[in-house]
């Protein structure tokens, strides 16, 4: 595929020491317990406007690193600028903005990406990835220290990068406006609310039609799906107006080539559905023209397909059956981390929640710290684990703790045995994703 570099691999094993997640997490909560503090000081550190770090991920099963390709000057800041030290850290790549004369924590945020999937997968023991990635920072004000850490599954870390920005010597982009914008749903300012961007690909500019009525037929699925619709005024969704030179997406797997706006292809990590953008960085250039905390492809494509990945990116086909299921589905995982609780799917990914190990997602546990977990939301009378029970049955809506989930059948549990994070069932969050993503939106709206 075209974001690989094949290359034999050294049998070099490399550790780093373990560090026990309750102890990660003891250290994580004294870090974010500062964003109160930080809460008035975007002004102090920042400007409006983004900063976006692109670079390349590589590395195989075994190791990985970062090199960083260049600096875009992007538009206005459309983050939360009252907490600024993310609460959550549901990711696997964690970047924190420092002070450079006061070594101060001023910014943070966690994602994570395809290459985490592809350290995972039987291809990475032969071959080593070259991935475009890149994230978004507040604009700062003066010189400022960038680090870049790693986690895997275990939540062992590592440091890719550690260095220093100056925004008045560090060569920088700027962005490029070339697309129109249109607003679908307006709940209030950037700022003050989760700014959603469409960016559509594989239409040509003889499917402007098709293109316009499906954004907002895309976005209507977003706001009649709770807790989008029952928090509305925290919501805006925009869709940039761009054309690709070929209608359609590229099918790797059917020798299908199509010349498109963002290059998605599907059969990304050798899975015919994985859906999924090979140029992120274009991506980015693309989205400069509006305001966006998450970026959602809209592929014009009669496969069924689809892929999202935590404040990455998300996509989604647009014909066929079930288009409203996958984008809400693929938004779970964009904006709440969410993990997929199906088990009886094919997957690329392997071991990909090691035994021993709680979950960072929270919507899935393998009980070894359930306390950080959904525990605290079960009636004391639900037993742990909680056997399933059928359609018919009066407890078949009980939240409880049933096993199967994350691409496993035994060791992994989820809280319902009905949710849009396990089945093809639109807007039917069950309470513990439902309130992951109340959550978020919140977090985005102050």
């Amino acid at each position: 595929m075209a974001f690989f570099e094949a290359a034999k691999i050294e049998k070099k094993l490399t550790q780093t020491p373990i560090a026990m997640k309750k102890i990660f997490l003891t250290l994580l909560a004294s870090v974010f317990s500062l964003s109160a503090a930080f809460a008035q000081h975007f002004d102090d550190y920042f400007i409006d406007r983004t900063l976006r770090v692109n670079y390349f991920h590589i590395g195989d099963h075994q190791s990985e690193s970062m090199e960083i390709h260049h600096y875009t000057a992007g538009g206005v800041w459309s983050g939360t600028r009252s907490f600024l030290i993310e609460p959550n850290f549901y990711g696997d790549i964690a970047i924190e903005v420092f002070d450079s004369l006061t070594n101060k924590l001023i910014y943070s945020r966690s994602y994570s990406c395809l290459f985490t999937e592809y350290k995972t997968t039987e291809r990475a023991k032969t071959e080593v990835a070259r991935m475009e990635e890149c994230v978004n920072v507040p604009f700062p004000k003066k010189t400022v220290r960038l680090k870049f850490t790693s986690y895997d599954r275990k939540r062992n870390s590592e440091v890719l990068y550690d260095g220093y920005y100056n925004p008045r010597t560090t060569p920088t982009q700027p962005m490029k406006k070339e697309y129109k914008v249109m607003t679908l749903h307006k709940g209030n300012t950037p700022g003050k609310a989760i700014d959603i961007l469409f960016i559509p690909d594989g239409y040509a500019k003889k499917d402007k039609k098709v293109l316009k009525h499906d954004m907002k037929r895309f976005a209507s699925y977003v706001m009649n799906c709770s807790p989008y619709k029952d928090m509305a005024s925290k919501v805006n969704i925009r869709a940039i107006e761009g054309y690709s030179e070929q209608s359609g997406i590229t099918q790797p797997q059917n020798n299908i080539y199509v010349k498109t706006l963002l290059n998605c292809a599907y059969n990304a990590l050798d899975l015919d559905r994985y859906l999924m953008c090979l140029g992120v960085w274009n991506m980015h250039d693309v989205a400069d023209d509006a305001p966006y905390d998450a970026i959602v492809i809209i592929c014009n494509s009669e496969k069924y397909g689809g892929g999202g990945i935590y404040n990455f990116y998300c996509t989604v086909y647009n014909h066929g059956d079930y288009p409203d299921y996958v984008i809400v589905h693929e938004m779970g995982h964009l904006i709440g981390g969410l993990a997929d609780e199906y088990y009886t799917s094919d997957v690329s990914v392997q071991d990909f929640y090691p035994a021993g190990i709680e979950p960072v997602e929270p919507n899935v546990t393998t009980l070894v710290d359930f306390d950080s977990k959904w525990k605290s939301m079960l009636d004391k009378s639900t037993p742990v684990p909680t056997p399933e029970v059928k359609k018919d049955d009066p407890n078949f809506d009980r939240l409880g703790v049933y096993e199967g989930g994350g691409y496993v059948a035994k060791g992994v549990y989820r809280p319902a045995l009905h949710c849009t994070m396990h089945q093809i069932r639109y807007n039917d969050f069950c309470p513990v994703c439902h309130k992951v993503l109340e959550e978020v939106i919140d977090y985005y709206a102050k």
